[in-house]
């Protein structure tokens, strides 16, 4: 599978170009971006959440970055939390464990954006599997989220500190 189904649909009913970009099998939208040789800043992931009234929210944000669940129910005005793996799979039947594409709109579901993404050019989505992601531009990546709201909602960077990043007595920072 190179895309999924329900994303390919939608990206073909909102009549938006993108471009494949291959990789080899990776795991996390971090790897990658790492695989394909592009910046984590500019390749966008999902991360699916559920509030207290049982409703879902996307949260699109830089593959390098964890989410701030204080930031989204700060923004939002409700509370949070992650939605498990298995419901994941009952979301979106079309696509590979830990490959969702972040387009909530495709599926039905609201987004949140991070501000970050809006001004990258240009943005990667996961196509559905793992080892294609979609190349978009700006102006078309715009027209996918316009009408979803938007702010800082990142966390803590996702993978290992480098070595420059730890202090004289090797801790992180």
């Amino acid at each position: 599978m190179a895309i999924a189904i329900t994303l390919n649909e939608y990206l073909d009913k909102e009549h938006v170009h993108f471009e494949h970009v291959g990789h080899r099998r990776t795991q996390t939208s971090l790897d990658s971006s790492r695989s394909a040789h592009l910046p984590a800043a500019r390749v966008s992931k999902a991360v699916v959440l559920q509030n207290d009234d049982g409703e879902y929210l996307m949260a699109s944000l830089p593959a390098n970055k964890r989410v701030s669940l204080p930031e989204v129910d700060n923004l939002m005005g409700k509370n949070y939390h992650l939605v498990s793996e298995r419901k994941l799979q009952d979301l979106f039947p079309d696509c590979v464990k830990g490959a969702i594409p972040a387009i909530g709109r495709a599926y039905h579901m609201p987004m949140l954006v991070d501000d970050s993404l809006l001004s990258a050019e240009p943005v990667y989505i996961e196509s559905g599997d793992h080892e294609n992601l979609l190349k978009l531009n700006a102006s078309e990546y715009a027209k996918l989220v316009s009408k979803a709201p938007h702010g800082n909602i990142q966390g803590a960077n996702m993978g290992a500190p480098r070595l420059w990043e730890r202090s004289s007595r090797d801790r992180w920072l």
